[in-house]
């Protein structure tokens, strides 16, 4: 496990965490033992957005076999830094900011597939379409869930147009209106006549709230760097940790075999292209 990640897993802080670094090491999982300050770092390093984005994305796929249904949805951490913010009653207090989450799990085993992080108050809905690309590239989509705040024709038809159906109820102010989305006309009449089987598959949605929950419990719910760059590599290197820990399961639960040590030149390719995710 790259130390970064190591000691997000650990939930440590950097110096309390190089013992069992030492241990990684004598057990030949590193080839050194970096300084704490280095690995400290690293989380500051912006390249290693790209790097860590693109072992989410590795980690994930040896349960590309597995996974056919996908949830969307999105989650805040708090960070130690402070925003001001003008209240009517009290003028000007100060709370906590946080960074946002966006994320593509696959619904049987809460595997991250794909993840976009940026400032707290961004939109959901148009970080989506993105993320469903990503999955795309890996895995063979054939049903994506979400909530209303992903909603859009745009949404929907691009889902569609990575061969799966999708799940998303509709707003109150919905209207069957296709605007040249026939998928929304389709999808919009199934919720509405058929709502019973539409929401059993919606409700596969309710996986990445348990997700969520696996990666807070386990690895926390707060950032304990300070500057934009390194919380969200922190963020990352906790989602790289929960996908180990879901694949650790799987290996037991489903028998997979998962070898990382075999580097398929598709795998180099894609990591080519996607220098700059």
């Amino acid at each position: 496990m790259h130390a970064c990640s190591a000691i997000r897993y650990l939930n440590f802080l950097s110096r309390r965490s190089i013992s069992d670094i030492r241990f990684a090491q004598r057990a030949g999982y590193l080839n050194s033992v970096p300084h704490f300050n280095s690995v400290l770092n690293y989380l500051n390093d912006y390249k290693m957005k790209s790097r860590l984005n693109k072992l989410i994305t590795r980690s994930a796929l040896p349960l590309k076999e597995v996974e056919r249904h996908f949830s969307i949805d999105s989650t805040g951490f708090s960070t130690i830094n402070f925003e001001r913010w003008l209240d009517i009653k009290h003028d000007i207090m100060k709370i906590r900011s946080f960074k946002k989450a966006h994320i593509q799990i696959g619904a049987k085993t809460n595997v991250i597939t794909a993840i976009h992080v940026d400032e707290g108050y961004s939109s959901d809905s148009k970080i989506m379409p993105q993320l469903v690309k990503r999955t795309a590239e890996n895995f063979i989509m054939e049903e994506v869930s979400a909530d209303k705040a992903y909603s859009s024709r745009k949404n929907l038809q691009i889902i569609f147009n990575h061969g799966a159906i999708p799940y998303i109820p509709f707003k109150k102010n919905a209207r069957a209106k296709a605007k040249g989305c026939a998928i929304w006309n389709a999808m919009f009449n199934y919720y509405k006549y058929g709502a019973n089987d539409f929401y059993n598959h919606y409700h596969l949605r309710s996986n990445v709230e348990t997700t969520f929950s696996m990666i807070k419990k386990k690895l926390g719910t707060s950032l304990r760097t300070k500057n934009d760059i390194a919380q969200v590599n922190e963020i990352l290197c906790k989602a790289l940790c929960h996908n180990i820990i879901v694949l650790i399961h799987e290996i037991f639960e489903l028998g997979i075999h998962v070898d990382f040590s075999d580097v398929s030149p598709e795998w180099i390719s894609y990591c080519a292209e996607n220098e700059n995710i």
